[in-house]
């Protein structure tokens, strides 16, 4: 429960004042006593946290906020108390309890955040992290959390085009499917009971092949409907357990790859650019990516990056001999190496290749959308056409 606290007071003037503070009567009285006033009437009342999980949204909204009032000169943990008494999800009041628990006892933000997480089972990005520890190495935690800010809302930004994208053919497919259903266990098993069974089975292979379908599934229907639940939750909890590894899965097929490599690109130089802007160096900040899962060939070229620099060659030079790079990028790299813009040119590159991620995914939707009705299409003229010349069967039959 949250506590809203009405007060009434009187000033060391002797003026009375009202208003209200979220919190304890302890808070109260804290701040009772920092301004110098005498509580003469008060009204708690208490507020119902929200249950609902913690939420992507959930964590931009206190990443945001800690920046500001960090960036205010408040000190971390008199911030998470402010954040406490204000928050209305009981997860996120948990998760800034947990931090505030591990700040009090020596931890470091970047730290305090991961375990915070992770007692509550939100799945964290290592990157994530790094960003804010990145930030303490460095001195300046508002910086780090602007930067942070700045990374999810990208981020966000990003899943929101993916899910709009395949919002409409998840759509056509499921009205598919339901389509499918509503002809086999209601027309299909209707039509084929106006035929005795000698009839039926003088009807020709199509019609036939279609009617028995219908009324098998129609015999049927509890078992088929139990062992599509257990097959739909079976596959929810292996997927689960046993994540497939998509962008893995689609950058092998042929049409996806270049969509695939679009948007992993798009937020590895939006990630650098990010960094670089918060003053860590190249080789640093290719060092975050270690920890976080990209598509093979990309995690191997930054590792390889990684060694080469140290070395003294150029990250231009190092992803000019990898395929997945364009050659357009190998140009812009090297002006910004030689001009000192990498992370003007990384923010560049990565808006580039946003832009073409969101064209690949319409011209990829452009074929899918029309791939799908034109098959619903041909599913139910095959349903049509069983169903004529069933007609036609049963009037040579009368003939």
């Amino acid at each position: 429960m949250n506590s809203q606290i009405s007060y009434k007071a009187l000033t060391s003037s002797g003026e009375e004042i009202q208003g209200t503070i979220q919190g304890a009567l302890s808070d109260l009285e804290s701040m009772a006593k920092n301004k110098n006033l005498t509580i003469i009437d008060f009204k708690e009342t208490k507020k119902k946290l929200n249950n609902k999980p913690f939420n992507n949204n959930d964590f931009l909204a206190l990443v945001e906020e800690l920046y500001h009032l960090t960036n205010a000169g408040i000190s971390i943990d008199q911030a998470l108390k402010m954040l406490i008494q204000t928050s209305s999800k009981e997860a996120t009041r948990s998760i800034l309890q947990s931090m505030l628990t591990e700040i009090k006892s020596g931890a470091s933000l970047s730290v305090s955040l991961e375990l915070a997480l992770k007692k509550e089972q939100v799945p964290v990005d290592s990157l994530t992290i790094s960003f804010i520890a990145t930030a303490e190495e460095i001195g300046d935690i508002p910086s780090g959390l602007e930067q942070l800010f700045d990374y999810l809302t990208f981020h966000k930004k990003i899943q929101g085009d993916v899910k709009q994208a395949l919002a409409y053919p998840i759509f056509l497919m499921i009205m598919s499917v339901v389509v499918a259903l509503l002809i086999f266990f209601i027309i299909v098993p209707k039509f084929s009971s106006i035929f005795s069974p000698e009839e039926f089975e003088k009807l020709d292979s199509l019609p036939y092949a279609v009617l028995s379908l219908g009324q098998y599934l129609d015999a049927h229907m509890s078992e088929f409907f139990t062992l599509f639940a257990v097959l739909i939750v079976g596959t929810m909890v292996l997927l689960k357990k046993f994540p497939i590894p998509w962008l893995s899965v689609f950058y092998r097929i042929p049409k996806l790859s270049d969509i695939i490599v679009s948007l992993q690109l798009s937020i590895l130089y939006g990630a650098l650019s990010t960094m670089l802007k918060g003053g860590l160096e190249i080789d640093k900040a290719l060092k975050q990516f270690q920890r976080i899962k990209l598509l093979p060939e990309l995690q191997d070229l930054l590792k390889n990056a990684l060694s080469e620099i140290k070395k003294g060659e150029k990250l231009s030079s190092v992803f000019a001999i990898s395929k997945i790079i364009p050659s357009t990028d190998i140009a812009l790299l090297y002006v910004g190496e030689n001009s000192a813009t990498l992370p003007t040119i990384f923010k560049s590159l990565s808006t580039r290749h946003s832009e073409a991620f969101q064209a690949d995914v319409k011209r990829f939707l452009s074929i899918l959308e029309p791939a799908v009705i034109v098959l619903l299409g041909i599913f139910i003229a095959i349903i049509v056409v069983a169903i004529m010349m069933a007609v036609m069967s049963m009037t040579d039959i009368a003939g």
